[in-house]
Protein backbone atom coordinates (compact mmCIF):
# COMPACT_ATOMS: atom_id res chain seq x y z
CA UNK A 1 0.00 0.00 0.00
CA UNK A 2 0.91 3.48 -0.69
CA UNK A 3 1.90 6.14 1.71
CA UNK A 4 0.34 8.80 0.55
CA UNK A 5 -2.90 9.57 2.05
CA UNK A 6 -6.24 9.15 0.35
CA UNK A 7 -9.31 11.30 -0.02
CA UNK A 8 -12.60 9.41 0.49
CA UNK A 9 -14.05 8.96 -3.01
CA UNK A 10 -17.12 10.91 -4.19
CA UNK A 11 -19.69 9.50 -5.66
CA UNK A 12 -19.97 10.56 -9.49
CA UNK A 13 -23.98 10.06 -9.54
CA UNK A 14 -26.73 10.19 -7.67
CA UNK A 15 -28.09 6.95 -9.00
CA UNK A 16 -24.48 4.90 -8.29
CA UNK A 17 -24.97 6.65 -4.52
CA UNK A 18 -28.50 4.82 -4.90
CA UNK A 19 -26.94 1.35 -6.64
CA UNK A 20 -24.66 0.66 -3.81
CA UNK A 21 -26.20 2.23 -1.03
CA UNK A 22 -25.64 0.23 2.57
CA UNK A 23 -22.14 -1.43 0.67
CA UNK A 24 -19.96 0.60 2.53
CA UNK A 25 -19.76 4.63 3.56
CA UNK A 26 -16.96 6.58 3.01
CA UNK A 27 -14.65 4.28 0.73
CA UNK A 28 -11.12 5.76 0.83
CA UNK A 29 -10.31 6.78 -3.24
CA UNK A 30 -8.04 4.52 -4.65
CA UNK A 31 -5.29 4.79 -7.21
CA UNK A 32 -5.73 1.69 -9.68
CA UNK A 33 -3.78 0.42 -12.25
CA UNK A 34 -5.93 -1.71 -14.89
CA UNK A 35 -3.80 -3.67 -17.98
CA UNK A 36 -6.33 -5.57 -20.64
CA UNK A 37 -3.83 -6.62 -23.40
CA UNK A 38 -6.21 -9.16 -25.08
CA UNK A 39 -7.08 -7.86 -28.39
CA UNK A 40 -10.72 -9.23 -28.25
CA UNK A 41 -13.82 -6.60 -27.77
CA UNK A 42 -15.81 -9.14 -26.23
CA UNK A 43 -13.33 -9.90 -23.49
CA UNK A 44 -12.68 -6.16 -22.93
CA UNK A 45 -16.33 -5.49 -22.45
CA UNK A 46 -15.87 -7.50 -19.36
CA UNK A 47 -12.93 -5.79 -18.07
CA UNK A 48 -13.49 -1.99 -18.63
CA UNK A 49 -17.16 -2.56 -16.87
CA UNK A 50 -15.41 -3.02 -13.61
CA UNK A 51 -13.12 -0.33 -14.42
CA UNK A 52 -15.93 1.94 -15.61
CA UNK A 53 -17.69 0.95 -12.19
CA UNK A 54 -14.79 1.49 -9.83
CA UNK A 55 -14.57 5.06 -11.85
CA UNK A 56 -18.28 5.61 -10.96
CA UNK A 57 -17.31 5.14 -7.49
CA UNK A 58 -15.00 7.97 -7.86
CA UNK A 59 -11.10 5.57 -7.88
CA UNK A 60 -8.23 7.03 -10.17
CA UNK A 61 -7.47 4.63 -12.84
CA UNK A 62 -4.78 4.15 -15.05
CA UNK A 63 -6.48 2.04 -17.90
CA UNK A 64 -4.20 -0.18 -20.35
CA UNK A 65 -6.57 -1.80 -23.30
CA UNK A 66 -7.23 -1.73 -26.77
CA UNK A 67 -10.72 -0.32 -26.41
CA UNK A 68 -10.35 3.50 -24.95
CA UNK A 69 -13.79 4.80 -23.74
CA UNK A 70 -15.10 7.88 -26.35
CA UNK A 71 -16.05 9.67 -23.40
CA UNK A 72 -14.34 8.65 -20.29
CA UNK A 73 -14.79 10.66 -16.88
CA UNK A 74 -12.04 12.51 -15.73
CA UNK A 75 -10.56 10.06 -13.39
CA UNK A 76 -10.54 7.61 -15.83
CA UNK A 77 -7.04 7.91 -17.88
CA UNK A 78 -6.87 5.61 -21.12
CA UNK A 79 -3.65 4.55 -22.24
CA UNK A 80 -4.13 3.02 -25.85
CA UNK A 81 -2.81 0.25 -27.05
CA UNK A 82 -5.24 0.21 -30.01
CA UNK A 83 -3.11 -0.85 -33.35
CA UNK A 84 -0.28 -2.61 -31.41
CA UNK A 85 -1.75 -6.03 -32.53
CA UNK A 86 -4.18 -7.40 -35.05
CA UNK A 87 -7.66 -6.33 -35.06
CA UNK A 88 -10.06 -8.55 -35.32
CA UNK A 89 -13.16 -6.52 -34.84
CA UNK A 90 -14.96 -6.82 -37.43
CA UNK A 91 -12.07 -8.32 -39.67
CA UNK A 92 -12.08 -12.12 -39.34
CA UNK A 93 -13.66 -13.62 -42.47
CA UNK A 94 -14.73 -17.57 -42.89
CA UNK A 95 -11.09 -18.05 -44.79
CA UNK A 96 -8.80 -16.98 -41.44
CA UNK A 97 -11.06 -19.05 -39.28
CA UNK A 98 -11.96 -22.31 -40.72
CA UNK A 99 -8.58 -23.37 -41.45
CA UNK A 100 -7.57 -22.06 -37.66
CA UNK A 101 -9.51 -25.11 -35.92
CA UNK A 102 -7.33 -26.61 -33.75
CA UNK A 103 -6.57 -30.31 -32.66
CA UNK A 104 -6.32 -31.36 -29.29
CA UNK A 105 -2.88 -32.78 -30.21
CA UNK A 106 0.16 -31.52 -27.68
CA UNK A 107 1.52 -29.75 -30.73
CA UNK A 108 -1.71 -27.74 -31.90
CA UNK A 109 -2.69 -26.86 -28.60
CA UNK A 110 0.74 -25.41 -27.77
CA UNK A 111 0.72 -23.90 -30.95
CA UNK A 112 -2.66 -22.48 -30.45
CA UNK A 113 -1.61 -21.05 -26.96
CA UNK A 114 1.58 -19.91 -28.41
CA UNK A 115 0.29 -17.98 -31.22
CA UNK A 116 -2.02 -15.23 -28.53
CA UNK A 117 0.45 -15.91 -25.34
CA UNK A 118 3.67 -14.78 -27.41
CA UNK A 119 2.36 -11.40 -28.97
CA UNK A 120 0.39 -10.45 -25.62
CA UNK A 121 3.37 -11.12 -23.64
CA UNK A 122 5.26 -9.22 -25.84
CA UNK A 123 3.41 -6.19 -26.10
CA UNK A 124 5.05 -5.20 -22.33
CA UNK A 125 8.46 -4.34 -24.36
CA UNK A 126 6.72 -1.41 -26.24
CA UNK A 127 7.61 1.98 -24.58
CA UNK A 128 4.38 2.51 -22.87
CA UNK A 129 4.73 -0.63 -20.46
CA UNK A 130 8.29 0.51 -20.66
CA UNK A 131 7.72 3.87 -19.26
CA UNK A 132 5.02 2.89 -17.23
CA UNK A 133 7.62 0.34 -15.32
CA UNK A 134 10.18 3.13 -15.03
CA UNK A 135 7.12 5.40 -13.70
CA UNK A 136 8.31 8.23 -10.73
CA UNK A 137 5.49 8.71 -8.49
CA UNK A 138 5.42 11.98 -6.70
CA UNK A 139 2.48 10.65 -4.17
CA UNK A 140 3.04 7.19 -3.95
CA UNK A 141 2.59 4.25 -5.82
CA UNK A 142 -0.65 2.76 -7.24
CA UNK A 143 -2.78 0.96 -4.88
CA UNK A 144 -4.06 -1.67 -6.61
CA UNK A 145 -3.79 -3.53 -9.83
CA UNK A 146 -6.17 -5.20 -12.04
CA UNK A 147 -5.16 -7.89 -14.84
CA UNK A 148 -6.86 -9.55 -17.29
CA UNK A 149 -6.15 -13.23 -16.77
CA UNK A 150 -6.40 -14.83 -20.47
CA UNK A 151 -3.41 -17.07 -21.71
CA UNK A 152 -0.94 -14.90 -20.33
CA UNK A 153 0.54 -15.20 -17.28
CA UNK A 154 3.61 -12.49 -17.63
CA UNK A 155 1.47 -9.82 -16.73
CA UNK A 156 1.22 -11.07 -13.18
CA UNK A 157 4.78 -9.70 -12.84
CA UNK A 158 2.76 -6.26 -12.45
CA UNK A 159 1.46 -7.16 -8.65
CA UNK A 160 5.30 -7.52 -7.60
CA UNK A 161 7.01 -5.16 -9.80
CA UNK A 162 4.95 -2.24 -7.44
CA UNK A 163 4.20 -4.64 -4.34
CA UNK A 164 0.56 -4.09 -4.24
CA UNK A 165 -2.53 -6.15 -4.07
CA UNK A 166 -4.03 -7.65 -7.32
CA UNK A 167 -7.17 -8.60 -9.04
CA UNK A 168 -7.58 -10.93 -11.76
CA UNK A 169 -10.45 -10.43 -14.39
CA UNK A 170 -11.19 -14.18 -16.15
CA UNK A 171 -13.44 -13.61 -18.96
CA UNK A 172 -13.73 -17.29 -18.94
CA UNK A 173 -15.84 -19.72 -16.20
CA UNK A 174 -13.15 -21.05 -13.60
CA UNK A 175 -10.04 -22.74 -15.90
CA UNK A 176 -9.20 -26.18 -14.19
CA UNK A 177 -5.19 -25.00 -14.11
CA UNK A 178 -6.06 -21.97 -11.85
CA UNK A 179 -7.75 -24.42 -9.12
CA UNK A 180 -4.44 -25.43 -7.27
CA UNK A 181 -2.32 -21.99 -7.36
CA UNK A 182 -5.43 -20.15 -5.24
CA UNK A 183 -6.22 -23.06 -2.87
CA UNK A 184 -9.74 -23.60 -4.64
CA UNK A 185 -11.05 -27.61 -3.96
CA UNK A 186 -11.50 -28.90 -7.35
CA UNK A 187 -13.66 -32.59 -6.98
CA UNK A 188 -13.30 -34.01 -10.61
CA UNK A 189 -16.25 -36.41 -9.21
CA UNK A 190 -18.91 -33.56 -9.53
CA UNK A 191 -17.38 -30.98 -11.51
CA UNK A 192 -16.58 -31.38 -15.10
CA UNK A 193 -13.28 -30.13 -16.16
CA UNK A 194 -12.85 -26.84 -18.53
CA UNK A 195 -11.76 -29.19 -21.47
CA UNK A 196 -14.76 -31.57 -21.33
CA UNK A 197 -18.14 -31.83 -22.15
CA UNK A 198 -19.71 -33.64 -19.70
CA UNK A 199 -22.41 -32.84 -17.74
CA UNK A 200 -23.04 -33.45 -13.75
CA UNK A 201 -23.71 -36.57 -12.73
CA UNK A 202 -21.03 -38.49 -14.85
CA UNK A 203 -20.83 -41.80 -15.02
CA UNK A 204 -18.34 -44.02 -14.04
CA UNK A 205 -15.73 -43.43 -17.16
CA UNK A 206 -16.61 -39.80 -17.51
CA UNK A 207 -15.76 -39.43 -13.76
CA UNK A 208 -12.31 -41.15 -14.91
CA UNK A 209 -11.67 -39.18 -18.26
CA UNK A 210 -12.53 -35.79 -16.33
CA UNK A 211 -9.90 -36.70 -13.89
CA UNK A 212 -6.94 -37.97 -15.66
CA UNK A 213 -7.90 -35.56 -18.68
CA UNK A 214 -7.90 -32.61 -16.39
CA UNK A 215 -4.60 -33.04 -14.66
CA UNK A 216 -2.72 -33.78 -17.78
CA UNK A 217 -4.19 -30.79 -19.92
CA UNK A 218 -3.20 -28.67 -16.72
CA UNK A 219 0.50 -30.20 -16.93
CA UNK A 220 0.04 -29.73 -20.58
CA UNK A 221 -0.66 -26.19 -19.97
CA UNK A 222 2.20 -25.00 -16.78
CA UNK A 223 4.86 -26.56 -19.58
CA UNK A 224 3.29 -24.60 -22.36
CA UNK A 225 3.23 -21.52 -19.43
CA UNK A 226 7.23 -22.18 -18.99
CA UNK A 227 7.74 -20.72 -22.09
CA UNK A 228 6.87 -16.97 -20.60
CA UNK A 229 9.24 -17.38 -17.73
CA UNK A 230 11.83 -15.83 -20.11
CA UNK A 231 9.76 -12.91 -21.03
CA UNK A 232 9.26 -12.37 -17.38
CA UNK A 233 13.00 -12.27 -16.62
CA UNK A 234 13.54 -10.20 -19.68
CA UNK A 235 10.93 -7.57 -19.12
CA UNK A 236 10.87 -7.37 -15.26
CA UNK A 237 14.41 -8.60 -14.64
CA UNK A 238 16.09 -11.90 -12.64
CA UNK A 239 14.48 -12.48 -9.59
CA UNK A 240 10.90 -13.55 -9.98
CA UNK A 241 9.04 -16.41 -9.88
CA UNK A 242 7.98 -18.85 -12.98
CA UNK A 243 4.84 -17.74 -15.01
CA UNK A 244 2.55 -20.17 -13.45
CA UNK A 245 3.88 -19.56 -9.89
CA UNK A 246 2.79 -15.22 -10.14
CA UNK A 247 -0.75 -16.98 -10.13
CA UNK A 248 -0.65 -17.17 -6.69
CA UNK A 249 -0.13 -13.73 -6.57
CA UNK A 250 -3.57 -13.33 -7.20
CA UNK A 251 -5.16 -11.68 -4.22
CA UNK A 252 -8.38 -12.23 -5.75
CA UNK A 253 -9.86 -13.61 -9.07
CA UNK A 254 -12.81 -12.65 -10.91
CA UNK A 255 -14.34 -14.91 -13.03
CA UNK A 256 -17.13 -14.81 -15.69
CA UNK A 257 -19.26 -17.69 -13.91
CA UNK A 258 -22.87 -17.91 -12.21
CA UNK A 259 -24.19 -21.00 -10.03
CA UNK A 260 -27.11 -21.00 -12.93
CA UNK A 261 -24.87 -21.35 -15.68
CA UNK A 262 -22.42 -23.84 -13.94
CA UNK A 263 -24.21 -25.32 -11.64
CA UNK A 264 -23.17 -24.82 -7.49
CA UNK A 265 -19.93 -25.21 -6.73
CA UNK A 266 -17.52 -24.13 -4.14
CA UNK A 267 -15.27 -21.39 -4.33
CA UNK A 268 -12.74 -19.75 -2.01
CA UNK A 269 -13.20 -16.25 -0.79
CA UNK A 270 -10.78 -15.35 -3.25
CA UNK A 271 -12.37 -16.40 -6.20
CA UNK A 272 -15.74 -14.75 -7.16
CA UNK A 273 -18.33 -15.22 -9.85
CA UNK A 274 -19.85 -12.46 -11.64
CA UNK A 275 -21.09 -13.62 -14.58
CA UNK A 276 -23.48 -11.05 -16.65
CA UNK A 277 -20.38 -7.91 -15.35
CA UNK A 278 -20.47 -6.90 -19.21
CA UNK A 279 -24.37 -6.62 -19.34
CA UNK A 280 -25.19 -3.14 -19.37
CA UNK A 281 -29.17 -2.74 -18.47
CA UNK A 282 -29.43 0.70 -19.18
CA UNK A 283 -31.88 3.49 -21.17
CA UNK A 284 -29.44 3.75 -23.87
CA UNK A 285 -32.36 4.43 -27.09
CA UNK A 286 -32.46 2.25 -30.18
CA UNK A 287 -31.50 4.60 -33.10
CA UNK A 288 -35.32 5.40 -34.62
CA UNK A 289 -34.41 3.26 -38.34
CA UNK A 290 -34.37 0.14 -35.74
CA UNK A 291 -36.85 0.89 -33.15
CA UNK A 292 -39.26 1.63 -35.99
CA UNK A 293 -38.42 -1.36 -37.60
CA UNK A 294 -38.53 -3.26 -34.52
CA UNK A 295 -42.21 -2.12 -33.57
CA UNK A 296 -43.35 -2.74 -36.49
CA UNK A 297 -42.56 -6.64 -36.40
CA UNK A 298 -45.86 -7.72 -35.54
CA UNK A 299 -45.35 -11.21 -36.59
CA UNK A 300 -41.93 -11.21 -34.74
CA UNK A 301 -37.63 -10.24 -35.79
CA UNK A 302 -35.42 -12.49 -35.28
CA UNK A 303 -31.86 -10.89 -34.31
CA UNK A 304 -28.58 -11.90 -36.40
CA UNK A 305 -25.24 -11.63 -34.82
CA UNK A 306 -22.11 -13.73 -35.49
CA UNK A 307 -20.47 -11.11 -32.48
CA UNK A 308 -17.98 -8.39 -32.85
CA UNK A 309 -15.18 -10.30 -35.04
CA UNK A 310 -16.70 -12.68 -37.40
CA UNK A 311 -17.85 -11.03 -41.07
CA UNK A 312 -20.84 -13.23 -42.00
CA UNK A 313 -20.88 -11.82 -45.22
CA UNK A 314 -17.36 -13.60 -46.14
CA UNK A 315 -18.92 -17.19 -45.75
CA UNK A 316 -19.64 -19.60 -48.98
CA UNK A 317 -22.10 -18.21 -51.53
CA UNK A 318 -24.33 -21.34 -50.58
CA UNK A 319 -24.30 -20.49 -47.13
CA UNK A 320 -24.92 -17.26 -47.74
CA UNK A 321 -27.85 -18.70 -49.81
CA UNK A 322 -29.38 -20.66 -47.38
CA UNK A 323 -29.23 -17.55 -45.19
CA UNK A 324 -31.56 -15.87 -47.84
CA UNK A 325 -33.62 -18.64 -48.91
CA UNK A 326 -34.67 -19.38 -45.06
CA UNK A 327 -35.38 -15.88 -44.22
CA UNK A 328 -37.72 -15.55 -47.55
CA UNK A 329 -39.36 -18.57 -45.76
CA UNK A 330 -40.11 -17.32 -42.42
CA UNK A 331 -41.73 -14.27 -43.71
CA UNK A 332 -43.38 -12.23 -42.36
CA UNK A 333 -41.59 -12.62 -40.04
CA UNK A 334 -38.61 -9.96 -39.90
CA UNK A 335 -34.41 -10.19 -39.63
CA UNK A 336 -32.05 -7.79 -38.06
CA UNK A 337 -28.87 -8.69 -39.74
CA UNK A 338 -25.12 -7.31 -38.04
CA UNK A 339 -23.48 -7.36 -41.01
CA UNK A 340 -20.33 -5.38 -41.85
CA UNK A 341 -19.66 -5.02 -45.02
CA UNK A 342 -23.09 -5.33 -47.15
CA UNK A 343 -21.39 -4.48 -50.35
CA UNK A 344 -20.00 -7.75 -49.76
CA UNK A 345 -23.65 -9.82 -49.93
CA UNK A 346 -25.08 -11.25 -52.74
CA UNK A 347 -27.67 -9.30 -54.83
CA UNK A 348 -31.61 -9.82 -54.00
CA UNK A 349 -31.32 -9.39 -49.87
CA UNK A 350 -34.99 -10.07 -48.79
CA UNK A 351 -37.39 -7.03 -48.09
CA UNK A 352 -37.80 -8.52 -44.54
CA UNK A 353 -33.96 -7.81 -43.99
CA UNK A 354 -32.44 -4.99 -42.45
CA UNK A 355 -28.63 -4.93 -41.99
CA UNK A 356 -26.78 -2.84 -40.18
CA UNK A 357 -23.13 -2.54 -39.31
CA UNK A 358 -23.84 -2.22 -35.67
CA UNK A 359 -26.86 -3.01 -33.84
CA UNK A 360 -27.02 -2.18 -29.83
CA UNK A 361 -27.72 -5.86 -29.62
CA UNK A 362 -28.74 -5.24 -25.57
CA UNK A 363 -31.42 -2.82 -26.41
CA UNK A 364 -32.91 -4.93 -29.29
CA UNK A 365 -32.61 -7.99 -27.47
CA UNK A 366 -34.58 -6.33 -24.68
CA UNK A 367 -37.71 -5.57 -27.35
CA UNK A 368 -40.93 -7.24 -26.71
CA UNK A 369 -40.73 -7.86 -30.51
CA UNK A 370 -37.46 -9.63 -30.86
CA UNK A 371 -38.26 -13.59 -30.70
CA UNK A 372 -35.25 -15.25 -31.09
CA UNK A 373 -31.42 -14.75 -31.16
CA UNK A 374 -29.20 -16.53 -34.13
CA UNK A 375 -26.03 -16.51 -32.83
CA UNK A 376 -22.39 -18.17 -33.09
CA UNK A 377 -22.71 -19.10 -29.28
CA UNK A 378 -20.30 -16.60 -27.58
CA UNK A 379 -20.25 -17.07 -24.25
CA UNK A 380 -21.22 -13.17 -23.91
CA UNK A 381 -23.91 -13.00 -26.22
CA UNK A 382 -25.73 -16.35 -24.50
CA UNK A 383 -25.62 -14.51 -21.07
CA UNK A 384 -26.70 -11.28 -22.86
CA UNK A 385 -29.86 -13.50 -24.54
CA UNK A 386 -30.68 -15.26 -20.83
CA UNK A 387 -30.43 -11.83 -18.78
CA UNK A 388 -33.15 -10.54 -21.39
CA UNK A 389 -35.05 -13.48 -22.19
CA UNK A 390 -34.83 -14.65 -25.67
CA UNK A 391 -34.07 -18.24 -26.83
CA UNK A 392 -31.77 -19.03 -29.71
CA UNK A 393 -30.45 -20.46 -32.48
CA UNK A 394 -26.91 -21.32 -31.82
CA UNK A 395 -24.73 -22.23 -35.30
CA UNK A 396 -21.31 -22.47 -33.41
CA UNK A 397 -18.07 -21.31 -35.89
CA UNK A 398 -14.67 -21.86 -33.46
CA UNK A 399 -12.91 -21.79 -29.82
CA UNK A 400 -15.84 -22.73 -26.76
CA UNK A 401 -18.90 -21.49 -29.31
CA UNK A 402 -19.32 -25.10 -29.76
CA UNK A 403 -19.43 -26.04 -26.52
CA UNK A 404 -21.54 -23.12 -25.41
CA UNK A 405 -23.80 -24.33 -28.06
CA UNK A 406 -24.29 -27.55 -27.27
CA UNK A 407 -24.84 -26.93 -23.05
CA UNK A 408 -27.67 -23.82 -24.32
CA UNK A 409 -29.45 -27.61 -26.38
CA UNK A 410 -29.00 -29.32 -22.91
CA UNK A 411 -30.67 -26.75 -20.94
CA UNK A 412 -33.34 -26.70 -23.41
CA UNK A 413 -33.25 -22.57 -24.35
CA UNK A 414 -31.53 -23.38 -28.04
CA UNK A 415 -31.50 -25.24 -31.26
CA UNK A 416 -28.54 -26.08 -32.83
CA UNK A 417 -27.61 -25.80 -37.38
CA UNK A 418 -23.91 -27.02 -37.57
CA UNK A 419 -22.71 -25.16 -39.75
CA UNK A 420 -21.13 -28.79 -42.04
CA UNK A 421 -24.90 -29.35 -42.22
CA UNK A 422 -26.38 -25.76 -42.97
CA UNK A 423 -29.20 -25.96 -45.60
CA UNK A 424 -32.26 -23.64 -46.06
CA UNK A 425 -34.58 -26.80 -44.34
CA UNK A 426 -32.17 -27.05 -41.33
CA UNK A 427 -32.31 -23.02 -40.63
CA UNK A 428 -35.77 -22.44 -41.25
CA UNK A 429 -37.08 -25.71 -38.88
CA UNK A 430 -34.39 -24.27 -35.85
CA UNK A 431 -35.81 -20.51 -36.17
CA UNK A 432 -39.79 -21.52 -36.75
CA UNK A 433 -39.30 -24.04 -33.78
CA UNK A 434 -37.74 -22.05 -31.60
CA UNK A 435 -40.34 -19.55 -32.31
CA UNK A 436 -43.87 -21.55 -31.95
CA UNK A 437 -42.30 -24.07 -29.36
CA UNK A 438 -43.38 -22.45 -26.18
CA UNK A 439 -40.97 -25.14 -24.29
CA UNK A 440 -38.05 -22.65 -24.86
CA UNK A 441 -39.13 -19.51 -23.48
CA UNK A 442 -40.33 -21.52 -20.60
CA UNK A 443 -37.21 -23.10 -19.86
CA UNK A 444 -35.59 -19.91 -20.50
CA UNK A 445 -37.66 -17.92 -17.96
CA UNK A 446 -36.87 -20.12 -15.52
CA UNK A 447 -33.05 -20.13 -16.18
CA UNK A 448 -33.11 -15.66 -15.76
CA UNK A 449 -34.82 -16.16 -12.55
CA UNK A 450 -31.91 -17.91 -11.29
CA UNK A 451 -29.48 -15.80 -13.46
CA UNK A 452 -31.14 -12.66 -11.93
CA UNK A 453 -31.41 -13.49 -8.47
CA UNK A 454 -28.40 -12.36 -6.65
CA UNK A 455 -28.08 -10.10 -3.73
CA UNK A 456 -25.95 -7.50 -5.71
CA UNK A 457 -25.81 -7.16 -9.38
CA UNK A 458 -22.83 -8.71 -11.08
CA UNK A 459 -21.14 -5.15 -11.57
CA UNK A 460 -21.54 -3.82 -7.54
CA UNK A 461 -20.20 -7.61 -6.71
CA UNK A 462 -17.21 -7.22 -8.21
CA UNK A 463 -16.74 -3.43 -7.04
CA UNK A 464 -17.22 -4.23 -3.64
CA UNK A 465 -14.70 -7.01 -3.92
CA UNK A 466 -11.99 -5.08 -5.29
CA UNK A 467 -12.53 -1.83 -3.11
CA UNK A 468 -11.93 -4.98 -0.14
CA UNK A 469 -8.68 -5.69 -1.53
CA UNK A 470 -7.97 -2.03 -1.64
CA UNK A 471 -8.64 -2.07 1.68
CA UNK A 472 -7.58 -4.68 3.70
CA UNK A 473 -4.56 -5.34 1.37
CA UNK A 474 -2.63 -8.40 -0.04
CA UNK A 475 -3.41 -12.19 1.14
CA UNK A 476 -6.58 -10.84 2.81
CA UNK A 477 -8.59 -13.40 1.65
CA UNK A 478 -5.25 -15.79 0.74
CA UNK A 479 -6.26 -19.32 1.00
CA UNK A 480 -3.15 -20.71 3.76
CA UNK A 481 -3.47 -24.25 1.65
CA UNK A 482 -1.87 -21.50 -1.33
CA UNK A 483 1.23 -21.70 0.72
CA UNK A 484 1.18 -25.33 1.58
CA UNK A 485 3.71 -27.67 -0.10
CA UNK A 486 1.60 -30.20 -2.49
CA UNK A 487 2.19 -33.00 0.25
CA UNK A 488 0.53 -31.43 2.69
CA UNK A 489 -2.60 -29.83 0.84
CA UNK A 490 -3.35 -33.32 -0.48
CA UNK A 491 -2.78 -35.21 3.11
CA UNK A 492 -0.19 -37.19 2.28
CA UNK A 493 1.83 -37.16 4.82
CA UNK A 494 -1.29 -37.42 6.96
CA UNK A 495 -1.94 -40.90 5.23
CA UNK A 496 1.54 -41.48 5.35
CA UNK A 497 1.76 -41.66 8.84
CA UNK A 498 -1.70 -43.34 9.52
CA UNK A 499 -0.34 -46.27 7.16
CA UNK A 500 2.46 -46.36 9.11
CA UNK A 501 1.11 -46.67 12.36
CA UNK A 502 -1.28 -49.37 10.97
CA UNK A 503 1.51 -51.17 9.53
CA UNK A 504 2.98 -50.55 12.80
CA UNK A 505 0.26 -51.87 14.87
CA UNK A 506 -0.07 -54.79 12.33
CA UNK A 507 3.82 -55.89 12.87
CA UNK A 508 3.63 -55.52 16.75
CA UNK A 509 0.68 -57.60 17.17
CA UNK A 510 2.17 -60.20 14.66
CA UNK A 511 5.34 -60.36 17.06
CA UNK A 512 3.33 -60.26 19.93
CA UNK A 513 0.82 -63.21 18.02
CA UNK A 514 4.01 -65.16 17.22
CA UNK A 515 5.39 -65.24 20.82
CA UNK A 516 2.33 -66.08 22.64
CA UNK A 517 1.80 -68.92 20.09
CA UNK A 518 5.45 -69.99 20.32
CA UNK A 519 5.40 -70.32 24.48
CA UNK A 520 2.03 -72.37 23.54
CA UNK A 521 3.55 -74.48 21.29
CA UNK A 522 6.61 -74.75 23.36
CA UNK A 523 4.75 -75.88 26.43
CA UNK A 524 2.76 -78.09 24.30
CA UNK A 525 5.73 -79.80 22.68
CA UNK A 526 7.17 -80.25 26.64
CA UNK A 527 4.16 -82.01 27.97
CA UNK A 528 3.70 -84.05 24.58
CA UNK A 529 7.17 -85.41 25.71
CA UNK A 530 6.48 -85.66 29.23
CA UNK A 531 3.38 -87.49 28.44
CA UNK A 532 5.50 -89.86 26.48
CA UNK A 533 7.67 -90.81 28.87
CA UNK A 534 5.13 -91.38 31.56
CA UNK A 535 3.59 -94.18 28.80
CA UNK A 536 6.87 -95.14 28.06
CA UNK A 537 7.55 -96.24 32.20
CA UNK A 538 4.07 -97.30 32.67
CA UNK A 539 4.56 -100.14 29.81
CA UNK A 540 8.25 -101.10 30.80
Amino acid sequence: MSSWKRAPCQMTTSLVLLLLIGLQSGVDCLRILAIFPLNSHSHSAMCISLAKGLAARGHELDVYSHYPLKNPPPNYRDHSLAGSLPAYTNNMTYDMVMPAQPSLSPSSIKKAFEQISTPLCGLMELPIFKDLREKNFKNGSYDLVIVEVFLADCYLAWGRHFNIPMVGVMTTPLIDWFNEPLGNPFNTAAIPGSTVKFRHPMNFWQRSFNTIGSDIFSILIRYIMSGQDASVERIFGPGYPTASDLEKDLDLLIVNSHLSLEGPRAYVPAIVPVAGLHISDDDTKLPKVVQKWLDDSTAGCVYFSFGSMLMIETFPKPMLKAFYDSFKAIAPVRILWKIHKPELLPPDLPSNVMTQKWFPQNQVLKHKNTKVFVTHGGLMSSQEAIQFGVPMVGIPVFADQQQNVNVNVYRGISAKVTLSELTEEKLTKAITDVIQNPVYRKNLEKLRSLFVDRPMSALDTAVYWAEYIGRHGKHSLRSPLVDMPWYQKNLFDVYGFILFTLYAVYFLMKLLVKKVFGHFKKDSKHSTIIRTEVTAKKKN
